[in-house]
């Protein structure tokens, strides 16, 4: 997708532990921060027994692959840039956030940052309820900035998702990242490395 000179065009997802902390950096193939609008958000799901009907936000974007979502990340470049985190237990409700605007309670650790081309998301994976060794599965969304607005791009799917802002949109496809083990984190500390996941889009 062309919108906004391709700010909501995902490119790659790069997906790193490092410590204690996942980072999911979303490129993308516009310069964000000139456009400042757009909307980049995460479904993930640790555990069956998810929703897979809606999210966090609330908008038409929904994740059926396993099981349906229990988290959501929710995050902006405009109005000073932030990131909430949602979680769904029979309801969704916001458990953090990081940002002038971005209300809830606070959580050390989960920041967002923007780049020319890339919105990176960091977080606890404690906070997600995982640990060294766990799964999850996901899907990363990009959107505009009405409250209705849907997925425009996802990375599971090579295409632009949606023809029109208010067209739900469901993702069938799902990524899944595993956290390694803490004796991994030493081997690439000694040896000056990182380790990272590269989703790329197919073409």
């Amino acid at each position: 997708t062309g919108a906004g000179g391709g700010i909501l065009d995902i490119s790659s997802v790069e997906v790193t532990t490092v410590g204690a902390d996942v980072i999911f950096k979303i490129n993308t193939l516009g310069d964000i921060p000139s456009t400042d609008w757009g909307k980049y958000m995460i479904g993930i799901s640790t555990t069956p027994g998810g929703d897979p009907v809606g999210n966090g936000w609330g908008r038409p974007i929904s994740l059926t692959a396993g099981g349906g979502m229990d988290y959501w990340f929710g995050s902006w470049a405009d109005s000073g840039q932030g990131v909430q985190l949602y979680q769904y237990s029979g309801s969704w409700s916001q458990i953090a956030a990081s940002g002038p605007f971005a209300g809830g309670p606070p959580l050390a650790g989960l920041t967002n940052t923007i780049g020319s081309s890339f919105m990176s998301i960091k977080v606890p994976y404690a906070s997600l309820g995982l640990g060294p060794t766990s799964s999850f599965e996901f899907d990363v969304y990009t959107s505009g900035g009405g409250g209705g607005d849907s997925a425009v791009d996802s990375l599971s799917n090579p295409f632009q998702t949606i023809s029109d802002w208010g067209i739900p949109y469901s993702s069938g496809l799902s990524t899944t990242y595993t956290i390694p083990e803490p004796s991994t984190f030493v081997l690439l500390g000694l040896g000056g490395l990182a380790l990272v996941a590269t989703i790329r889009r197919r073409k």
